[in-house]
């Protein structure tokens, strides 16, 4: 299959993501890798996807679980011996101070939460990954449930043309779109809201972007084209 094929994008974009979680077959993990290597159009999907999860990560709160969570852990990785019972694993290979895939880092997290079974705090952040018409990532909206605005990070160079401005929109699931503000220029920015985000975007599935003129649009309404859109995902 010719995963640079226009419209094989979005197909690619979902194999790109997996890749990126770990959570592709290792049949799938490893045709992909030899495509990559072959296809610059693959490379930069899984390249992409890696970045993406990245950036998410360094926004996610950090979670100590318990002795019992890492017990479970290591006995099922089969890396507890009858030998050094008494020796943390992470400790003797010096795992957390050269760890950098970012797709062990979601798997183990997802984990965690499997094994502790205890619901996710309410400060949890809602994500947004905006992406065009190609289905490729542009920026990533995050927000804690109770904060009162979103970051933006761009995973792409999305800056507006001169003159122009990137408005982000809000759309109901009944009703007009709703404008969020303007996008401040930046690799990473903060976009304010009227109340806090569980609050604000509670009947909220999708965000987007339009293309306006500087300032924003003049009616209240999207006048430009919309360049990117994702939906909303509640992590509580």
């Amino acid at each position: 299959m010719n995963l640079s094929r226009a419209d094989r994008r979005e197909r690619l974009a979902s194999l790109a993501a997996e890749y990126a979680l770990g959570t592709s077959p290792p049949r799938v993990r490893r045709r992909l890798a030899r495509i990559a290597r072959r296809d610059p159009v693959v490379a930069e999907a899984l390249a992409q996807w890696e970045r993406l999860i990245a950036v998410l990560g360094e926004g996610a709160p950090g979670v100590t679980p318990p002795p019992r969570v890492w017990r479970r852990i290591t006995e099922k990785l089969g890396l507890v011996t009858a030998e050094a019972p008494r020796i943390a694993w992470w400790d003797r290979l010096g795992l957390w101070r050269g760890l950098a895939a970012a797709s062990f880092v979601v798997a183990m997290a997802l984990g965690v939460v499997q094994l502790t079974r205890q619901p996710v705090p309410a400060a949890a952040p809602l994500v947004v990954v905006l992406a065009g018409p190609d289905a490729r990532p542009a920026i990533i909206a995050t927000a804690a449930r109770s904060g009162r605005f979103l970051t933006m990070k761009a995973v792409v160079d999305t800056a507006p043309p001169q003159g122009k401005a990137f408005e982000l929109w809000a759309l109901p699931r009944a009703g007009a779109p709703r404008s969020l503000g303007v996008i401040p220029d930046g690799a990473i920015v903060e976009v304010p809201l009227q109340a806090p985000a569980g609050e604000s975007l509670a009947n909220i599935t999708p965000l987007s972007v339009s293309l306006e003129p500087a300032g924003g649009s003049p009616t209240g309404a999207p006048t430009g084209p919309v360049l990117y859109s994702g939906k909303i995902e509640r992590m509580y």
